[in-house]
């Protein structure tokens, strides 16, 4: 239902032509986009182009999008559903998200941190799936599937790495664990990761046709296609000077996300302090911290100028994913909390969506003006 809800939010606000520079600069190339390359979206956009030959490209591409957005919306609402159970708390989180901001700003143009917002929902859902999994043969699966996902999503956005490089020594630890690792293991899932590297094939193909002749160097060499992917004429993983970064990511958040929301982060963070069984909540708390401490560390913009900031906060839409779902977390585990308690479930689930409809109509007053 929340993926529905966020498609008949996107799709009605979808622009019809080109929006911003970065959107010019990736259909105008329509082959080899700026480093790291983005392979994977361009060639669902190319795809979405060949579907949709009545519309033009660009609002193909814009279409393309807008349902990549929903798509991630819906991954943070069954993630809260696979950990916590369906109810107000797991709708709260996809809403969240779909209104944000950033979120919808972003849904509406062509643009790859739609399908990275895919890839984190994507990978928040497979990650409560094996918390979750009863049997060994369900975590072999989702493990893989996991591996799998990791690699696609490093061929169109590299900042998902810091979520990875949390995720993997958990998922590894659990296996341990569990007797469940081997040799054969390691190898298949490291397989599957490979997998996932595919689409950047395209780059070497597509330059060395000579169909991006007028974009960004030549990907037919090795060298030439280590520098597109590592970003080195920007400055791999550089974003923003240190301190102003921090204090900048939680004003977003203070205004963008809302206090409540952050409120319910703390809830659900003093909650599973209480219960060592929920290590997926700490899980998701390290994957934000780590990727906030991380560009808070790396520096080269000046955010105080507005052009900048527009350039950086959309970085921030990662750490908001993971913000969205720790809220959800928080309202579904206060209402199962709050009935062991006292009783009276029905009045404190009404509590819940009372509550979550109200934030949400909030954040589309203030957020979408």
């Amino acid at each position: 239902m929340c993926r529905f809800s966020s498609v008949l939010i996107f799709l009605p606000c979808s622009a019809s032509n080109i929006s911003g520079t970065t959107s010019h600069r990736k259909l105008k190339c329509g082959t080899v986009a700026h480093p790291p390359g983005y392979p994977l979206f361009t060639l669902l956009a190319r795809l979405f182009i060949y579907l949709l030959p009545k519309l033009s490209q660009a609002h193909s591409v814009n279409l393309m999008c807008c349902l990549l957005g929903a798509g991630a919306c819906g991954c943070l609402c069954i993630t809260v559903c696979r950990l916590a159970g369906p109810g107000p708390g797991a709708f709260l989180a996809g809403g969240l998200f779909a209104v944000s901001r950033l979120s919808w700003q972003w849904s509406m143009v062509a643009e790859v941190f739609t399908l990275n917002n895919l890839f984190v929902g994507l990978l928040f859902f497979l990650t409560a799936s094996f918390h979750c999994a009863a049997t060994a043969t369900q975590r072999w699966k989702i493990a893989h599937w996991g591996a799998v996902c990791c690699g696609l999503g490093l061929c169109n956005q590299h900042t998902l790495v810091l979520y990875i490089l949390v995720v993997v020594p958990w998922v590894l630890y659990i296996l341990y664990s569990k007797e469940e690792l081997s040799w054969c293991f390691l190898v298949s899932l490291g397989l599957c990761f490979l997998a996932g590297f595919v689409p950047y094939v395209y780059l070497p193909i597509s330059s060395y046709l000579n169909t991006a002749r007028w974009s960004w160097g030549d990907q037919t060499s090795l060298s030439g296609l280590l520098v597109h992917l590592l970003r080195a004429e920007y400055g791999t993983f550089s974003l923003v000077r240190s301190a102003a970064f921090s204090l900048a990511q939680l004003d977003h958040c203070m205004a963008d996300l809302s206090l409540p929301v952050l409120i319910l982060v703390i809830i659900e963070l003093s909650q599973a302090r209480l219960n060592t069984g929920r290590s997926v909540c700490w899980l998701f708390t390290a994957m934000l911290v780590v990727y906030s401490l991380f560009f808070a560390w790396r520096a080269n913009l000046d955010i105080s100028r507005p052009l900048l900031l527009g350039v950086v906060e959309r970085f921030w839409l990662q750490s908001d994913a993971a913000v969205c779902v720790l809220a959800g977390l928080g309202l579904s585990r206060t209402h199962t909390e709050l009935e062991r308690r006292l009783g009276l479930g029905g009045l404190w689930k009404t509590t819940g969506w009372v509550l979550t409809v109200a934030l949400l109509a909030h954040m589309v007053h203030t957020n979408q003006r």
